[in-house]
């Protein structure tokens, strides 16, 4: 579930946050533990799903230390990973795999936010992809990213 109260030094101390419930699709690679260990360590990201069909049912924690939930290890298709109602999930997937993930979220959720490790949109024009510092007013409130994985 959510945690409710937590703070950060900018805000009000009275203002509880919520935190964003993130799901993460291809997490057996290095990429993916990596990014078990970083989300696990973020005071506003919940790690709620993750997806791996070789681990499928062996719990997150006995392959990343740094994981202390019961969460496991997943084999989730496209429709399935999309109706577990994330706010964001990221595809660590390899290049030419995320087409059916991206399909069922935009057809299914629209408002999920996603970001694609892969190299598969980072020529799309309709996905971010770049230096926010230098193009953030570009593509603020953009909901598709490719990221460099």
């Amino acid at each position: 579930g959510f945690v409710q109260g937590v703070m950060t030094s900018n805000d009000s101390m009275s203002e509880p946050l919520t935190r964003k419930r993130i799901g993460l699709i291809g997490a057996r690679g290095y990429t993916g533990a990596e990014l078990i260990r970083l989300l696990a360590a973020h005071p506003r990201l919940e790690l709620v799903f993750v997806s791996s069909r070789e681990l499928g049912g062996q719990r997150v924690a006995e392959h990343v230390p740094e994981f202390a939930g019961a969460l496991r290890y997943e084999n989730l298709d496209a429709a399935a990973a999309t109706a577990r109602g994330a706010d964001a999930v990221i595809l660590a997937l390899p290049n030419g795999k995320a087409a059916p993930y991206v399909a069922a979220i935009d057809a299914q959720a629209p408002r999920i936010v996603i970001v694609d490790l892969s190299a598969d949109h980072r020529f799309d024009d309709a996905w971010y992809y770049g230096l926010p510092e230098l193009t953030r007013a570009r593509y603020a409130g953009s909901a598709a990213s490719a990221n460099p994985g």
